[in-house]
């Protein structure tokens, strides 16, 4: 990643910290970065392309530094805890529906990379490349954990997160691991 892309990042992330992510502009984006609105639109689309790469970063950074799909998953319910704040603005605005799709979209889409690129250890990884229907799988598990967070986050994350990632984790567990 080159250092314009982390400055968008970091700006987008330091704004929603801050902010609802539906109400952030490209230009505050820009702004908080330092950095001009036509270097924004030579490495993205609009704010939500952002958003998935920055998402995808930090998903991707923390996949390689955990050592099983089980330590993934505590590492991820362990960095929204420790994000609260971002994760409240990222989740709750007036339009909470089409920005609800746009995160199940994401997810789903890297999950579905997931499948392609992912350990074959992994549970997910094997749920995936078993099914005739991988995008339906994909989105069922991005369901799973999207609607968990989103739970916690109702309950003003009052529960414990190991509650949540041992949730998650029997999902998972339950998942298909036939073979194709």
């Amino acid at each position: 990643m080159n250092r314009t892309v982390r400055d968008f990042e970091r700006a987008l992330e330091a704004l929603v910290t801050e902010k609802p992510f539906e109400k952030l502009t490209i230009d505050q984006i820009c702004e908080e970065a330092l950095l001009h609105r036509s270097s924004f639109y030579r490495y993205f689309h609009d704010k939500y392309d952002l958003l998935e790469q920055t998402i995808n970063a930090r998903l991707n950074a923390l996949w390689q530094k955990a050592s099983d799909e089980d330590e993934l998953l505590e590492m991820l319910l362990q960095y929204v805890n420790e994000h609260k704040s971002f994760f409240r603005h990222l989740t709750t605005s007036g339009s909470r529906d089409s920005l609800y799709t746009e995160l199940m979209r994401m997810s789903t889409e890297i999950l579905m990379n997931v499948r392609e690129n992912g350990p074959e250890n992994a549970k997910i990884t094997r749920a995936l490349r078993a099914t005739k229907n991988p995008q339906l799988v994909a989105s069922s598990i991005s369901g799973a954990i999207m609607g968990s967070l989103y739970w916690w986050q109702e309950q003003n994350y009052e529960l414990a997160d190991q509650e949540i990632v041992d949730s998650v984790k029997r999902f998972v567990n339950s998942l298909p691991q036939g073979t194709n």
